[in-house]
């Protein structure tokens, strides 16, 4: 993400014409790393997010309403103290270094009024956000706290010193033409252009820089040691023209466009050498709405992995379970040997005393001998108690494995389903319905203090049509599955599933009368398509009746069975979701 110095000196510039002498009506700390500060302005309200992020460090306004924990962490809590009710006195952005200070004039518990600094500092990994005491210079709090141990160059912890990032950058504007390429040239001559500009001066991210080397005439891939002077004028009046611009706040908010138009990054100024469009929004609002994309795939990818994780981790539990179920089922084999083995000793007690360790005696069955280990603690008639006691005991236990065996299995296929759900899942909405469903078989459970998530919206299954115009409802968890099986599906619509492979319940809806070849197929590869075989080719998929299926009594979400079916082969086909292409897919 291009947040750049560019960027952030025309987010700054917006901020400062909304904001300064606004108050600061509330702080809030959604997540570990971001704060959002509430302004009131005469007739508006305004929402103000600081990131530090390691992906997505930046500060921006904002219309998305992020949840909040139960109880503020320590960072907010001193926040508040200090920021809410102050006024905003100013905005201020190091020359295009990628550090933003909030300063606020407040009043502490006597009144008195005193400033402070809350410092964005956008680095990447290193992004953080600091609170400081602009009068005595020392930190109050940040959110990632560290010691020399981490930075040699600083801490930051309460009560220290605070000390700015280190710029060690050159700052474009001012400078004259002939220091402009002799700070080029310090640079390693075998680089691209680009990157020596990128690495030297601020305010410039990779985009940008190729940019000026663009708006140069240049070729975006020359390399250092072919620049001579002519190209480093051309290069020094790109960036100066560039640099002028912003600091006149002559800003060209841009939206760089990827497949299919999709949205996918911003940039201050007009972008030549790639897709893009300039938009007539400001710069907040194209960063917030990019952004909200960007930060939709994360969270995403953030809750698949942990709902896949839950899942992994009950499978291993399952297992062995499974293993143990299978070792005492198959114990149920020496069961009958140890019955053998009393009904022997039993029709030879006249035979035996009861001193003897082992004897050998005749197997009736066979006829041949048979050795037989004895207690002599015990009689005969006892030892041959005894084995008949181990052959109940492990008879009841194997048939106790066996049944269980059948619900493991079960489970086992249950857990399969949710897998493909989790996988196949395209938005938080539809992770969070599987989220839910997970919790409720026991499998998740929320961390200790944690806000719950609001409770799911009714399932919402994909609604398609085909070309023939029959409409086909599309569930993609097994809460969508009960959906449009049972409450959506009528009788007399087609019921289709891929063949012994988890996946999508899908149902033609056929208002009582025949769908075309056309229409079976076009839904049967819908089916296939969001199922664990999507990347197959040739995926058997069953259709019958709605009537035809059932859901057995107490059966787990998702799980049905089936009749009069018959099966198709098909290759699965892609489904543009609503909203994909505006996000730029998955």
């Amino acid at each position: 993400m291009p947040y750049d110095g560019l960027v952030l000196a025309a987010v700054c510039r917006e901020l400062e014409a909304k904001l300064a002498g606004s108050r600061i009506q509330r702080v809030q700390q959604p997540e570990k790393l971001t704060l959002v500060l509430q302004f009131r302005t005469p007739g508006m309200t305004y929402h103000l997010l600081l990131s530090a992020h390691p992906q997505q460090a930046r500060v921006h306004l904002t219309g998305e309403r992020l949840e909040n924990p139960l109880s503020p962490p320590l960072f907010c809590s001193v926040c508040r103290k200090h920021l809410e009710g102050g006024r905003v006195e100013a905005f201020i952005q190091p020359g295009f270094e990628r550090v933003l200070q909030l300063a606020v004039l407040s009043r502490d518990e006597l009144g008195r009024e005193s400033k402070k600094l809350l410092i964005a500092e956008i680095m990447g990994r290193h992004s953080n956000l600091v609170l400081v005491d602009a009068e005595s210079g020392l930190i109050l709090d940040a959110a990632k706290r560290y010691t020399h141990a981490v930075s040699r160059y600083r801490e930051v912890l309460p009560g220290k010193p605070y000390l700015a990032p280190p710029r060690e950058k050159a700052s474009p504007p001012g400078l004259a033409a002939e220091e402009f390429g002799q700070l080029l040239l310090e640079m390693p001559v075998h680089l691209p252009v680009w990157e020596a500009l990128q690495r030297r001066f601020e305010g410039l991210s990779p985009l940008m820089a190729r940019e000026v080397v663009h708006r140069s005439g240049l070729d975006t891939e020359l390399t250092l040691d072919f620049c001579g002077e002519h190209e480093l004028v051309a290069l020094w009046e790109a960036c100066t023209r560039l640099f002028t611009r912003a600091g006149q706040g002559l800003f060209e908010p841009t939206v760089l466009l990827g497949p299919g138009g999709a949205a996918v990054d911003f940039a201050a100024f007009s972008i030549g050498h790639r897709a893009s469009r300039t938009e007539n929004e400001g710069m907040n609002a194209l960063v917030d709405r990019v952004s909200r994309v960007r930060a939709g795939g994360e969270r995403v990818k953030g809750l698949r992995e942990g709902l896949f994780g839950a899942v992994s981790r009950a499978r291993k539990r399952l297992e062995k379970r499974l293993e143990g179920c299978h070792e005492t089922a198959a114990d149920g084999a020496k069961a009958e040997e140890l019955r053998l083995l009393g009904e022997v000793l039993t029709a030879n007690l006249y035979r035996l005393d009861g001193n003897a360790e082992r004897v050998i005696l005749e197997d009736f069955y066979t006829g041949r001998p048979v050795e037989i280990t004895l207690d002599p603690r015990l009689s005969p008639a006892q030892n041959a108690q005894a084995y008949f006691k181990r052959y109940s005991k492990l008879r009841k236990g194997a048939e106790r494995a066996r049944a269980e065996l059948a619900e493991l299995e079960a489970e086992a296929a249950y857990l399969d389903a949710l897998e493909t759900a989790i996988a196949l899942a395209e938005t938080p909405a539809d992770l969070e319905e599987v989220r839910e469903e997970l919790a409720g078989a026991g499998y998740l459970r929320d961390k200790a203090g944690a806000r719950r998530p609001r409770k799911a919206a009714e399932p919402r299954p994909l609604e398609l049509q085909t070309a023939d115009g029959a409409v086909v409802y599309v569930g993609r968890n097994n809460r969508q599955n009960d959906l449009v099986t049972f409450k959506i599906g009528r009788p007399d619509d087609i019921w289709l599933h891929t063949k012994n492979i988890p996946g999508a319940h899908v149902i033609i809806r056929t208002g009582g009368r025949p769908v075309s070849d056309r229409t079976l197929l076009e839904a049967a590869s819908w089916a296939a398509y969001f199922s664990k075989a999507r990347q197959g080719k040739k995926v058997p998929v069953d259709y019958t009746l709605r009537k035809h299926v059932q859901k057995p009594k107490g059966a787990r979400p998702g799980f049905v069975i089936y009749t009069h079916e018959k099966t198709v082969l098909v290759d699965p086909r892609p489904v543009c979701l609503p909203g994909q292409e505006e996000s730029g897919g998955r």
